[in-house]
């Protein structure tokens, strides 16, 4: 169901009394309100799941999932929210409140995902302003939307007569149609109409000055509101009315009014169009029509005062425990250097709470001068890139790193600017091994006990010993970093799974599956989604596998690598070329050469950015010489290049190729030949049956209730 309307329609109020009429008739509902700040796939699935989990608990480890980023929102947090709606014993409906607010391309697709997998019985509403973005026209052929708007919601003469009556001014039935006429049924105007009516004691003749919608809105807010509140109260309104929800103690801050809270309450009681939220905490909400006003008059009384309140409402969020908030109000003020310092202090926090996704629209909000003036910022948007697969992202960033110079205390708990410098060049070894140990030397000497970087330090360090075929130097790091650390406060799965390498290396399978099964574990407790260093875990865990006579844990393995390796690059040339070696060992072992030299020519396309690999290159060469000669004839599903992986979660969709080519930024010549040849290595003819057979090897999740339509397969 779609509620489209205006403000002032009455949509929330409908929506509230139709939810609690579907409770009584044993539906369960789940209401989210959407605000601006939701829109990063992360939050707004997250969002979604918690609602649900309050009318039945969900499997808590949804959680990883719903970290995925890219085109794995896809692949991975959207099927895996739909196989819990699929779990749930009643059915339900959840309410999407202000869904015009949800403007994000990922976010929106991933919703619309959402509903082509609905459960018999379960029902998703909206309502919004204007129509978001959302596949209407094709659920309306199918006679699965039903849509209301403003003509539907129009109040009729006897509505309106009610309406008035209920706000203290009776109306007859010809003066509730002249009413009805001259507001076109929008019922703000009508209520409001009878208010200002009711409040000045006028005759109920005076019916006929109600004028055009935004006009007769922002004459009654000023001509009503204003003279009934005293001036405290209308700063207090203007000053609060920057935010979605208000806080009675942020309030205070924000306005400078002591009494904040009491004067709210006070305001609520009085009919303004001031809601409280209900909820542990006592809060409000403006009504959409007051706040638009609200904001108005502060333009008109104080209009140089909104960056200084947003920078008192970070502040607040920020001693309240809330930085991701006071990050986007500082980022609202205007003053990009403090906000460049606050991410930095919260960004390792916000990634591992597996909100990536806003971390990066964080970072893209700072131009260059604001990364060189907190470099710092640019090492840990550097790594974070790195991870992510943005290889050319992360190089821009190092380049800024290179050419800074920072005396101040890092925000991001690193030692110093110069330690930070010389993790990234470790980890990044754009200069060679050589220097790769230097830098790592440098960092790890620098970096304490205490620091949530010295891991970090210390697994660049042993990288660069591991280039120069220093194997005993490496482990004895590895062996450090994961001795020294206390597990649950900083992730050691990368250190466990290098060790787990060395391991096999020196034929110790023992030893290996001791420390794949801790890296394994470690990861699990991750709460972000896969990145790019995760592939080494699935590859030596895949090894140990195999080795040990389990093909079938050995190939779930590999495939899980394989969804990794989009994200392997030349930003990480170490930590990749590594994994990849591993993923071709571990095909090489189940006798799939293709696979195998598929994950080589991974590993030339990084030596031919990054040549100064070490040993690594003579390694991949030996690699390259054993899988040579195989790969076109028995390519199949491990031969699938990163491309087409990114297009494959894609395919399960709706999109045609030309709206997949918009969301991964190709062609749709490009996405058509991609498509082909994923068909051809899964061994199928068209999409759906791609689809399945993905989901059948384990390359996609299961998809509940997924049919796609003829003109999807057609594409």
């Amino acid at each position: 169901m779609a509620v489209i309307a205006p403000p002032g329609y009455g949509k929330t109020l409908l929506l509230a009394e139709w939810a609690a009429r579907e409770a009584r008739e044993a539906r369960d509902v789940a209401w989210l309100t959407l605000g601006d700040y939701d829109n990063e796939p992360s939050v707004f699935l997250t969002y979604v799941a918690a609602a649900l989990d309050r009318l039945q608990p969900i499997d808590p480890s949804i959680g990883h999932a719903l970290a995925a980023r890219g085109s794995r929102v896809l692949a991975v947090a959207v099927p895996r929210l739909a196989t819990e709606l699929h779990r749930r014993t009643r059915p339900g409906v959840l309410v999407l409140d202000d869904a015009h607010r949800l403007v994000d391309r990922t976010c929106l697709d991933a919703l619309s995902a959402l509903l082509e997998l609905l459960p018999a019985g379960f029902q998703v509403v909206l309502a919004a302003r204007t129509p978001p973005d959302l596949p209407f026209a094709r659920l309306r052929a199918m006679r699965q939307l039903l849509e209301i708007g403003p003509d539907l919601l129009a109040f009729r003469a006897d509505e309106a007569e009610t309406l008035s009556a209920r706000a203290g001014f009776a109306l007859t039935r010809g003066q509730a149609q002249a009413v009805a006429d001259r507001t076109e049924g929008w019922a703000a105007a009508i209520y409001l109409a009878a208010l200002a009516r009711g409040r000045r004691g006028l005759p109920v003749s005076s019916v006929d000055d109600v004028s055009g919608r935004e006009t007769y809105i922002a004459d009654y807010l000023r001509s009503e509101v204003d003279p009934v509140i005293d001036e405290h109260d209308m700063t207090l309104l203007t000053r609060t009315s920057i935010m979605g929800e208000v806080e009675p103690a942020l309030a205070a801050v924000i306005a400078d009014v002591a009494d904040a809270a009491a004067r709210l309450e006070r305001l609520a009681s009085a009919n303004l169009l001031i809601g409280r939220i209900a909820g542990p905490s006592s809060s409000f909400r403006y009504h959409n029509l007051l706040r638009d006003h609200l904001r108005a008059e502060l333009a008109r009384r104080e209009p140089d005062i909104v960056p200084e309140l947003h920078r008192r409402a970070a502040g607040w969020y920020a001693s309240a425990g809330r930085p991701e908030l006071a990050v986007e109000h500082v980022i609202a003020s205007g003053d990009m250097d403090a906000a460049a310092e606050l991410v930095e202090t919260v960004m390792l926090r916000t990634y591992h709470q597996g909100h990536g996704d806003r971390l990066e629209r964080w970072l893209r909000t700072f131009d260059d001068g604001a990364f060189e003036r907190r470099p710092c910022l640019a090492v840990g948007g550097a790594l974070f890139h790195a991870l992510n697969g943005q290889p050319d992202i992360a190089d821009h960033m190092a380049d800024i790193v290179d050419r800074a110079s920072f005396g101040g205390v890092p925000a991001s708990g690193m030692a110093s600017f110069d330690s930070a410098r010389a993790i990234l060049r470790a980890a990044m070894a754009r200069n060679g091994p050589d220097a790769a140990i230097a830098d790592g030397a440098l960092a790890v000497e620098a970096e304490g006990s205490a620091s949530p970087w010295r891991t970090l330090a210390r697994e660049a360090f042993a990288l660069g010993h591991l280039m120069q075929g220093d194997l005993a130097g490496a482990e004895a790091l590895m062996l450090d970093a994961v001795s020294d650390v206390r597990r649950g406060t900083t992730y050691t799965y990368f250190p466990f799974a290098l060790l787990a390498s060395l391991a096999i290396g020196r034929h110790d399978w023992d030893a290996a599956a001791r420390y794949a099964r801790e890296a394994h574990d470690d990861f699990d407790l991750m709460r972000f989604d896969t990145v790019a260093s995760s592939a080494l875990v699935h590859a030596v865990s895949a090894r140990v596998a195999i080795h040990a006579g389990d093909q079938r844990r050995g190939r779930e393995e590999l495939v899980h690598a394989q969804l990794v390796r989009p994200l392997i690059s030349h930003a990480l040339p170490s930590t990749g070329v590594i994994a990849l070696l591993e993923i071709a060992r571990a095909y090489l072992s189940i006798a799939d050469p293709a696979g195998a030299g598929s994950a080589v020519a991974e590993a030339e396309a990084i030596l031919r950015r990054r040549p100064r690999l070490g040993i690594l290159g003579q390694e991949v060469a030996e690699m390259r010489r054993r899988s040579h000669g195989s790969a076109q004839a028995l390519a199949g599903p491990s031969t699938l290049t990163p491309a087409e992986l990114r297009v494959l979660p894609l395919l399960s969709t709706h999109l045609r190729y030309l709206e997949i080519g918009d969301r991964l930024f190709v062609s749709h010549h490009t996405v058509k030949t991609q498509a082909n040849s994923i068909y051809s290595k899964l061994g199928v003819s068209g999409r759906s049956e791609a689809v399945s057979r993905a989901i059948e090897i384990g390359l996609l999740e299961p998809f509940p209730g997924l049919q796609l339509t003829p003109a999807a397969q057609r594409a």
